[in-house]
């Protein structure tokens, strides 16, 4: 059986004969941080499950470049377009932006579970419509903020202030919110020269969480 710790995850929603197909064929392993496992290209063979922590899915260009193409949280799916759209090969690369493990389940064993069981088709459902919400909200974010604006809604996104903002680099953060590093990188300084925010050993603290929220606000 799955251990009881990923019960939320893996089987909130689901039925006991779901839970069962899953126990037999979902393995699960351990990624360790900043650690590619998934190449652009190579023969599709599995779908993913983030059990915990934080995955980046990118391309890289021919000059070396990242575009962050999304970060997976816990609970989402990912390299499931690339099945659903019968490619040959994985359709982006992927790395842990921290210590993570996954669920991996074969790409015939998902095309098995999306015909024959209701619930979880609903669940691959739900995740898709929630990345699709993200992609809306940034469109909008990028036709009616100010990059400032979508820097602090993006250090504000989890209300935890007095943990700050960890584990983020300036490049993902750019690709988070539809800028460069090097605007990033400006726009920090200017927030932390205005007292709104400190930078500790690339961690971003909240400085003043109220004035944040009223500029996004305006």
């Amino acid at each position: 059986m799955l251990d009881q710790k990923y019960s939320i995850i893996l089987r909130e929603t689901l039925s006991n004969e779901t839970k069962t197909f899953l126990d037999a064929h979902l393995n699960r392993c351990h990624i360790s941080k900043n650690e590619q496992f998934l190449w652009e290209g190579d023969p599709l063979e599995v779908i993913y499950w983030v059990l915990t922590g934080f995955i980046k899915v990118f391309h890289l260009s021919r000059d070396g470049r990242e575009q962050v193409l999304g970060i997976i949280r816990p609970g989402q799916f990912f390299n499931t377009v690339s099945v659903l759209q019968h490619e040959d090969g994985n359709h982006a690369h992927a790395a842990a932006m921290c210590d993570s493990e996954l669920g991996i389940l074969k790409a015939d064993d998902f095309l098995y579970m999306l015909e024959h069981f209701r619930d979880f088709s609903t669940l691959i459902l739900r995740d898709f419509a929630g990345k699709l919400a993200h992609l809306t909200a940034l469109v909008e974010q990028l036709s009616l903020s100010t990059t400032r604006q979508r820097l602090i809604r993006f250090l504000l996104m989890d209300r935890r202030a007095d943990q700050g903002i960890q584990g983020w680099t300036q490049e993902e953060i750019a690709a988070q919110i539809g800028t460069v590093r090097d605007v990033v990188s400006r726009l920090l300084g200017m927030l932390v020269r205005e007292g709104l925010i400190k930078v500790e050993r690339q961690r971003i603290i909240l400085v003043d969480f109220d004035r944040l929220q009223r500029e996004i606000e305006e």
